[in-house]
């Protein structure tokens, strides 16, 4: 209304008396004026729209350094013993396994030699007394494949021998048996034959008794037969008696050579175990010296830099159990130590991302490493000034900056600024922010 009003009380005949520029601002101001108004509205419409929608995100900073994701690893030996030979330089990198000391290990190979020869007997004894305990023959070819021949020349030798002396000893035995086996079938036999002389005399006798009561044939021949009768009787009896006898001694025979053979075979199960046993324990003493023998050459737990070496002299004297060298690890990850104040501790969790950038490095030219939180302090710690703080661990995801063709080392000690994420936040709650502080603190002071 005011603008119409105005444009009315300009009369054509001062425009008459205007410059072209004066009457052209005369008609237009008013309306560029209610433009400017509604695009100055406009933009910050615009703004507090995109300041309300627009987010970004929040970080929690602290500083730190880097260290190492394992303890220094301290190499030592069990045994000791005297050096032979030193492989690796302090500063050196090392793999997980690479050997870095021999030490000499004469002492040990003798010994485990010693034990391998004890255990090639035990197991081609073994291998014999299981054969004479199962009756079986020596098993030389089997075992030529896995013992010197000397050694099992002698027990086979011993094999033939134990085996001839069991022959020796049941010989008399088996004399025996063959003797009664003999003495057995001659008196089956004899029985058959008494037994048919008998069936035949007694039948002659039958005949004979009525011709003698009629006259026929004298009584002296009924007497003799009657005698030969009698005669054959006796015999068949003692032949009733003596088959038994016999079948008892040769049972008694056969007994004892089983018995002789059973007692062999017992004990050849009882060495057998016995050997066994005392396997079972050079297999464990030949297990231990096969350990230390390994144990002389010394190895790597751990792939790492070598930080110092405490033995160097060739010919030297390691003491059991010394320290022979200490090794920094250098795993795929970095582990990263932070101090975070304890006004930023509560939005903090493991697992939350992370960025490190290290001092050594410019970030705008090398950038950082991205990292996970893996463990918060449970408690504050003071330092020596009295600042109290969380220490924070940071796990990156790998172990150096730029890519694998030309890395930049990193290693511990280099120190850090870390960048926590801890939520988003959008720009119009940054900008409100201190306006809502101050409201909640405003007009409550006494």
């Amino acid at each position: 209304m005011f603008c119409s009003h105005a444009r009315q009380d300009i009369d054509d005949d001062d425009l008459t008396y205007a410059s072209s520029a004066s009457a052209a601002i005369l008609y237009q101001s008013p309306r560029g004026g209610q433009q400017l108004l509604w695009a100055i509205i406009l933009f910050i419409v615009v703004i507090v729209t995109w300041a309300a929608f627009a987010t970004v995100d929040e970080f929690t900073r602290g500083e730190g350094q880097v260290i190492p994701s394992q303890y220094v690893q301290i190499v030592q030996n069990l045994e000791g013993g005297i050096i032979a030979e030193v492989y690796v330089r302090e500063g050196e990198q090392v793999e997980r396994g690479q050997p870095l000391v021999r030490l000499d290990d004469k002492r040990f190979s003798s010994s485990l030699a010693e034990t391998q020869v004890n255990q090639a007997q035990l197991k081609a004894k073994s291998a014999r007394l299981i054969a004479e305990a199962e009756g079986r023959p020596f098993p030389e070819k089997e075992l030529l494949k896995i013992i010197p021949k000397a050694v099992v020349s002698i027990e086979k030798a011993s094999y033939v021998a134990r085996a001839q002396e069991l022959s020796s000893s049941n010989q008399v035995i088996l004399q025996q048996i063959a003797q009664k086996r003999q003495e057995l079938s001659e008196w089956l036999a004899k029985s058959q034959q008494l037994g048919r002389s008998y069936k035949l005399l007694k039948d002659e006798l039958d005949l004979t008794e009525p011709l003698v009561k009629q006259g026929a044939v004298s009584k002296v021949e009924l007497l003799r037969l009657r005698r030969q009768v009698n005669d054959i009787q006796g015999e068949m009896n003692v032949a009733r008696l003596t088959i038994p006898r016999i079948k008892s001694s040769l049972s008694e025979s056969e007994k004892t050579l089983a018995a002789a053979e059973s007692a062999f075979r017992s004990q050849a199960q009882l060495e057998y175990n016995e050997v066994s046993s005392e396997l079972s324990r050079l297999a464990e003493s030949s297990q231990a010296i096969v350990d230390q023998v390994d144990r002389t050459l010394v190895k790597s737990p751990v792939a790492g830099t070598i930080k110092q070496l405490f033995v160097k002299t060739l010919g030297g004297v390691i003491q059991p159990g010394r320290d022979i060298m200490a090794i920094v690890p250098t795993e795929d990850s970095l582990r990263v130590e932070a101090r975070i104040s304890p006004a930023d501790i509560a939005f903090l969790h493991p697992g939350q991302k992370s960025m490190v950038k290290f001092t050594a490095y410019d970030f705008a030219i090398h950038g950082g490493l991205l990292g996970e939180v893996v463990h918060i302090s449970p408690d504050t710690i003071t330092d020596e000034e009295g600042n109290s703080f969380y220490m924070v661990q940071i796990e990156t995801q790998q172990s150096f900056l730029g890519d694998e063709e030309k890395p930049l080392p990193i290693i511990a000690g280099m120190t850090v600024s870390v960048d926590i994420l801890t939520g988003e936040k959008t720009i119009l709650d940054y900008i409100l922010k201190p306006i809502l502080k101050t409201k909640q603190l405003a007009l409550r002071e006494r």
